[in-house]
């Protein structure tokens, strides 16, 4: 099984790259059974929205209102 440095390391990957198959298949095997783990994907996630939504100028929102 994946060791969650490892886990954490493509997970981070994963928001700027697509994993392959495989690392995939492994990321969401090990995040089935560690919490841990799950908790540092969502935070992941929350941050790279936040982040996101941050960098977007008024003009953006303008041209795009559904985001």
């Amino acid at each position: 099984m994946m060791k969650c440095r490892e886990a954490t390391q493509k997970m981070s990957e994963e928001l700027e790259r697509p994993l392959t198959l495989g690392e995939k298949a492994s990321v969401t095997v090990h995040v089935a059974m560690c919490r841990p783990c799950r908790n540092f994907r969502r935070q992941a996630a929350f941050l790279r929205d936040s982040m996101r939504a941050y960098a977007r100028t008024p003009e953006d929102d303008e041209r795009n209102p559904s985001q």
